[in-house]
C-alpha cells in the first residue's frame, strides 16, 4: 500500500508582509477570503518585530487576550468591516515575550490554525518566517511542518523583505600574496553582478594588514 501526501504551495515573497496581504485582498473574488499570521505569547506583550507592526495595525489586544489562548492554540480576530475578507491569527507558541517557542509548540499551534482555515474555507495564508527571526527556529524545518501540516489545496506566501535572495558570489583567495581582487582590472570582479567576498579573521580585523590594504584600495572604511 503507498500513502500519498499532498503538500501546500510554498511561495517566497520579498515584499512587505502588509502589502503583500493589501495586493492579494485586492484581487480576490467577492466570495473569496484570506489569512495572515504570526507568533507570540501568552502574555500578548507586542513589543519586538514584527509583531509591533500587527499590534498597531489590527489592535483589539483586549479582545485577543480575552479568548485566553495556552501554548499551542490559535487567537483570531475576524473582519471588522462588513463584507471584509482579512482573518488575523496569533500563534501562541510561549508562556511569556521572553521564552524561546519549540518546534512543537509551532506544530501544535499550525495543527489549530489549519483546522480553522478549513471551518472558515480559507485556502490563502499569508505569513512572515514563523519563529525564525526573534525566536530563532530553524527555517527549513519550519519549511517542513507547513508543507506537511496544510494540504495542497493552500496557498502558503511567507514574506522575508529583510532577507532577500543572495547574490552570485565566488570566494577570493585567502592567501596574501593573492590580492589583485583589490583593484578594478580584475575581469571576474568587474562583473557588478557578482559580490567579491574576502575571508578575514574577525578577532584580528582592525589589525589585518591584508584588510587594511583592501580598504586603501578601494577607498572604503572598516565599518
Amino acid at each position: 500500500m503507498f500513502i500519498i501526501f499532498s503538500m501546500a504551495t510554498i511561495n517566497l515573497s520579498s515584499r512587505d508582509l502588509f502589502a503583500e496581504v493589501e495586493a492579494a485582498s485586492a484581487a480576490l473574488k467577492v466570495d473569496e477570503k484570506l489569512a495572515t499570521a504570526h507568533c507570540v505569547s501568552e502574555d500578548f506583550q507586542m513589543g519586538r518585530g514584527i509583531a509591533v507592526n500587527f499590534k498597531v495595525k489590527y489592535g483589539a489586544l483586549g479582545a485577543l487576550m480575552d479568548q485566553k489562548v495556552r501554548v499551542g492554540g490559535v487567537a483570531e480576530l475576524h473582519p471588522s468591516d462588513e463584507g471584509g475578507k482579512i482573518y488575523v491569527f496569533y500563534l501562541v507558541t510561549k508562556v511569556l515575550f521572553h521564552h524561546k517557542p519549540t518546534l512543537q509548540s509551532l506544530a501544535d499551534s499550525l495543527n489549530q490554525l489549519r483546522d480553522r482555515l478549513i471551518d472558515l474555507k480559507i485556502n490563502r495564508l499569508i505569513i512572515p518566517k514563523l519563529g525564525c527571526n526573534l525566536d530563532r527556529l530553524d527555517w527549513y524545518q519550519v519549511r517542513g511542518l507547513l508543507s506537511t501540516t496544510f494540504d495542497q489545496q493552500t496557498i502558503i506566501t511567507v514574506c522575508d523583505p529583510e532577507n532577500p535572495e543572495i547574490r552570485p558570489h565566488r570566494l577570493a583567495p585567502l592567501r596574501e600574496e593573492s590580492r589583485e581582487f583589490c583593484g578594478t582590472n580584475n575581469a571576474a570582479a568587474a562583473d557588478k553582478n557578482e559580490v567579491l567576498i574576502l575571508p578575514v579573521d574577525l578577532n584580528s580585523a582592525s589589525s589585518n594588514s591584508t584588510l587594511d590594504r583592501c580598504l586603501t584600495n578601494l577607498n572604503l572604511k572598516d565599518e
